[in-house]
C-alpha cells in the first residue's frame, strides 16, 4: 500500500467517524438514529430504490467503458466516488422534495448549518488543491475534485431545500388566501 492509498483510506475512515458525530449532532434529541414518520418511511424507501438503480445503471456504465478500453483519465477511486455522490443526491433530492428527508427529530438549523460547514470545507480544500496543483496530473483527473464533488454536493443540497422551503411557503400563501 503506497502513501496515497493510506491517505485515501485515512480520508475515508475520517470522514466515517466525523459523520457518526454529525448525525448526531443533526437530532434534537442527540441521538444517532432520526425518526420520521410512515410516509417518510414509504418515500425514502422508494428514494434508496431509485438511487440503488440510478448506482447500478452507472456501474454498467463504467464496465461497459473498461470493456470498450474507453479511457476515463481518472482513477477507480474517483469514478466510484462519482457514482456514490451522483447516488446520494438522487436519494436525498427525491427525499427533500417529497418532505422525507428531515426527521421528526431533526433540527432543520443545525441541519443546514452543518451541511453549509461540510459544504465550505469541502470547497475550500477542493479548490486550493486545483489552485495549487491543478486538476491533472500525468494526464489523470486528480482524486482531489472528490473535494470539490462532496462540496458541491453539500451546497445542492442546501440549495434544494431552500427550494423546497420557498415552495412550501409559496403553496401556504396561496391557499391561505
Amino acid at each position: 500500500m503506497n502513501g496515497r492509498n493510506i491517505g485515501m483510506a485515512m480520508g475515508l475512515i475520517i470522514g466515517i467517524i466525523i459523520s457518526l458525530f454529525v448525525l448526531k449532532a443533526f437530532n434534537k434529541d442527540g441521538k444517532m438514529k432520526t425518526k420520521y414518520d410512515e410516509m417518510q418511511e414509504l418515500v425514502r424507501g422508494r428514494a434508496y430504490k431509485y438511487a440503488f438503480w440510478i448506482l447500478v445503471i452507472y456501474e454498467v456504465l463504467l464496465i461497459l467503458a473498461d470493456c470498450i478500453d474507453l479511457d476515463l483519465h481518472s482513477s477507480n477511486y474517483l469514478l466510484q466516488f462519482i457514482g456514490i455522490i451522483i447516488a446520494v443526491m438522487v436519494h436525498a433530492i427525491y427525499s427533500i422534495w417529497n418532505d422525507a428527508y428531515i426527521g421528526l427529530n431533526t433540527n432543520p438549523m443545525r441541519f443546514a448549518i452543518i451541511c453549509t460547514v461540510i459544504s465550505i470545507i469541502n470547497l475550500a480544500i477542493g479548490i486550493g488543491e486545483v489552485t495549487n496543483s491543478g486538476l491533472l496530473k500525468n494526464g489523470m483527473i486528480r482524486d482531489s475534485l472528490s473535494n470539490l464533488l462532496c462540496g458541491i454536493c453539500f451546497l445542492v443540497l442546501a440549495v434544494v431545500l431552500f427550494i423546497k422551503r420557498s415552495h412550501d411557503s409559496a403553496e401556504e400563501e396561496s391557499e391561505e388566501v
